[in-house]
């Protein structure tokens, strides 16, 4: 394979690279703003609005990258791990008097997809009242979307729970490989063995942290 030749700092050609990277990121800037100002915040707009910004970071990728060929330093810092060690400086020192985690398991059987499909929609619209059908039809394709939205609209009662501070909580979403009935023992080692996450496919996630 072929060396990949470097340029030379300060050089002509490194301007020369650096001034039509420069172009190129004001370009594709003011793209990247014309087709922000075009959206309204749908949901149906959410693919527009990502391939926007992949478009815009790699030119900004490929401008600091120019920038630092010419003159050996970056202009932006593009990556999170900076702001990661910034984030751990903030943790507070203070630790709660004891901690209790909350074990759930729901298995939910699916009679109705259509019926529940709506209903999440419904859900999606009263928590965004901005969003059209078609915005909530995107956002709420499946019936694990649907349950996600019918149960951000309920809310999550362990999140202000009187005396407590929260600390972390997370969801899987899973499609059961098989399925079979609780055991009827009711056992701490039964329930134990009931809240594991069963052997399957994960649709998706969630966390709060």
């Amino acid at each position: 394979m072929d060396d990949i030749e470097e340029i030379d700092q300060f050089s002509d050609e490194s301007r020369a690279v650096l001034r039509h990277s420069t172009d190129a990121l004001i370009a594709g800037l003011r793209d990247h703003v014309a087709t922000l100002l075009e959206l309204r915040g749908g949901s149906a707009e959410q693919a527009r609005l990502f391939a926007a910004n992949e478009t815009l970071e790699g030119l900004l990728r490929d401008w600091d990258d120019a920038v630092f060929d010419h003159t050996g330093t970056t202009a932006m810092p593009l990556d999170d791990d900076e702001d990661d060690d910034l984030a751990d400086q903030d943790e507070p020192d203070d630790v709660p008097v004891e901690v209790l985690s909350l074990v759930t398991r729901v298995d939910l059987g699916v009679n109705e997809p259509g019926e529940l499909l709506a209903a999440g929609r419904a859900a999606h619209r009263r928590l965004w009242p901005t969003e059209t059908d078609a915005d909530a039809a995107v956002a709420v394709e499946d019936v694990q979307q649907a349950v996600y939205a019918l149960l951000h609209e309920a809310g999550e009662p362990w999140l202000e729970l009187p005396g407590t501070e929260f600390l972390a909580a997370a969801r899987v979403y899973v499609a059961p490989e098989e399925y079979a009935a609780p055991e009827e023992d009711r056992t701490p080692e039964s329930f134990s063995r009931r809240v594991v996450v069963p052997e399957g496919t994960v649709l998706f996630s969630e966390s709060w942290a």
